[in-house]
């Protein structure tokens, strides 16, 4: 079908990169969709599920926790993902129609600095990988053991030379994969990447978890029989922190970035599954593995780097996993931490930005930003500082986001208009003036105990601080923001273009 021509775009909104992807261009197909999830199921997927264990839950609670949060997720990543296989639309030219022209300036640098600390984050676990490899290829495993303690600032204060040495080595290789990925040209190297890391995952952390708990049968059996944490009031407030790291905040918002080149929805839907399935198991080796090393030690070493840097044998074997594993995290950070931050740079100044300029300025600013600090602090602190402040801040807009798209525009955007200014998504002065009043809302009932203003039962809130803010700001906005009028708009299904 032919798409029909529109007027010039205002070159204050338009690139080759954020243009509509034509249809010649979705070449990524359902393999190549799930693929993107299970390219990310890395160690710092398992991390979750060693961290679960930590929390107090037993292996099958945390398994139960981390499903229940990837089919939450789920639900808000089909709705944004249909929109962007039908326009061919990255998530920063999505939110102009629900945020307005300049509106989407706001959701779009909120995840630009949420992704570049995730990059932090990410890279300090490719370099414990990287660290670790070259510990054990020197033969000094021993002298890793006899710390006194395994935790993710052991190596950044036992070998700090060496660490930062090769925390800048994984930044340059990031950078440079980077490089060849213009979305003008579909992204070749995230495609190539997402149709052979899927099967490196898998198999090399289904061969590391089988490996790792057959040398230890009777800890297994420990870890297997491991009582479940009981309900109560106190374990209230923990779950929903581990609920919401499961609910994976950033992808919701950040998802269309890579699912604007698929063929079609029902390849998206396809693809999704990888999230249900994959995450799932990969939490399941990390619970057991964490359950494993707990039996045996009476410590929950929940760093997935650490375990297998300090408890996998022969030598060899360890050098190769770390290997693969610094590779598969490099992969997770590209697709999940890197690629969406360069959208939102080049969404803010088209004219001056090209992919390139994008890549560097993200790499520059995720190695400033330092969000692995955090992480190095402990599983809890992270968890409960960082992982849940990510959380609260991106759930108000996956409520503004989901609620707009489904029940407002009815799935039905101009596309033109996304690209011009004074069209149909400039509102007020280019913002969406109800969809911001809505995320307000959301926000100050999420943080509003930090400020003295707390009442009774809002612990729970904002524990829970997602879910809280998706259904406050979407029944906000779903109750203030008019239902859009019928639109020369294609019919689902079709694709929409800039000619």
């Amino acid at each position: 079908m032919k798409t029909p021509s529109v007027p010039i775009p205002s070159s204050l909104l338009y690139n080759a990169d954020i243009a509509p992807v034509l249809l010649e261009q979705k070449t990524w197909n359902a393999w190549a969709l799930f693929g993107v999830w299970a390219s990310i199921a890395a160690p710092s997927s398992m991390l979750v599920g060693s961290a679960g264990i930590v929390f107090g839950f037993n292996w099958w609670q945390v398994v139960i926790i981390a499903l229940l949060g990837d089919l939450v997720t789920l639900a808000a990543l089909i709705v944004q993902s249909h929109g962007s296989i039908v326009y061919g639309l990255a998530e920063p030219q999505l939110d102009r129609t629900r945020f307005g022209i300049w509106g989407t300036f706001i959701p779009s640098w909120a995840r630009f600095f949420v992704g570049l600390g995730f990059w932090g984050v990410q890279t300090f676990l490719i370099t414990e990988a990287l660290v670790s490899l070259w510990i054990i290829a020197a033969g000094q495993r021993l002298q890793l053991l006899a710390l006194k303690s395994l935790s993710p600032s052991t190596l950044v204060t036992h070998y700090p030379t060496l660490f930062w040495t090769m925390f800048m080595a994984a930044t340059v290789a990031q950078y440079l994969i980077l490089l060849k990925a213009p979305p003008a040209l579909s992204a070749p190297s995230l495609k190539w990447l997402s149709r052979w890391m899927p099967i490196v995952s898998i198999v090399v952390l289904t061969f590391v978890f089988i490996d790792f708990v057959s040398r230890y049968p009777v800890a297994l059996v420990h870890a297997l029989n491991q009582p479940a944490a009981p309900l109560s009031v106190a374990i209230v407030p923990v779950f929903l922190v581990f609920f919401s790291s499961n609910i994976h905040a950033t992808q919701v918002i950040s998802w269309p970035d890579m699912m604007r080149f698929g063929k079609s929805v029902r390849a998206m839907l396809w693809g999704q599954l990888g999230l249900p399935v994959i995450y799932t198991l990969t939490i399941l080796y990390g619970a057991l593995m964490t359950g494993v090393v707990h039996a045996m030690t009476g410590s929950a070493v929940y760093d997935p780097i650490l375990l297998v840097a300090a408890f996998l044998h022969p030598a060899w074997l360890t050098v190769l996993v770390l290997l693969c594993y610094a590779v598969l995290l490099m992969n997770t950070n590209i697709f999940s931490n890197a690629v969406p931050p360069v959208y939102d740079l080049n969404n803010t100044w088209p004219r001056q930005l090209t992919w390139a300029r994008g890549v560097t300025i993200v790499t520059v600013l995720g190695i400033a930003i330092g969000a692995w600090s955090l992480y190095a602090q402990g599983a809890y602190a992270y968890f409960n500082t960082w992982i849940l402040f990510v959380a609260s801040l991106l759930g108000p807009f996956a409520g503004v986001i989901v609620v707009d798209y489904v029940l407002i525009q009815r799935g039905r955007l101009e596309i033109a208009d996304i690209y011009r200014i004074e069209g149909r998504y400039y509102f007020y002065h280019g913002f969406n003036v109800r969809a911001i009043i809505a995320v307000i809302v959301a926000l100050f009932v999420v943080f509003m105990g930090h400020f003295g203003l707390a009442f009774p039962g809002w612990v729970y809130l904002s524990k829970a601080s997602w879910l809280t803010g998706v259904i406050i700001a979407g029944l906000c906005y779903g109750l203030i923001m008019p239902r859009h009028r019928e639109s020369s708009a294609p019919e689902l299904g079709t694709k929409g273009s800039i000619q």
